[in-house]
């Protein structure tokens, strides 16, 4: 398969491989490839969460938002990221 990139997209290519992570340039294209994929499945996932957040606002489902609650959930997901 035959490739063409800008000339930015081919100086960063460049880049990574200087970097010494990757073995070729497929191995680079791989692996951004795969990120791709996760953040437009993660995207996906925020959609519909939005979604069915929206659908339960308009029927009346709605609960009042504990900071308290809210700012402990992401202290300890942003700790589990770290550790």
């Amino acid at each position: 398969m035959t490739r063409t990139f800008t000339a930015e997209l081919n100086q960063f290519i460049q880049d990574e491989l200087q970097t010494g992570g990757y073995a070729n340039e497929d191995a680079v294209l791989t692996a951004a490839l795969e990120v791709f994929r996760e953040v437009r499945q993660r995207h996906a996932e925020l959609r519909e969460r939005v979604r069915e957040s929206l659908a339960q606002s308009h029927a009346g489902e709605t609960s009042l938002l504990d900071m308290n609650q809210l700012r402990q959930s992401l202290t300890t997901r942003l700790d589990q990221r770290k550790g």
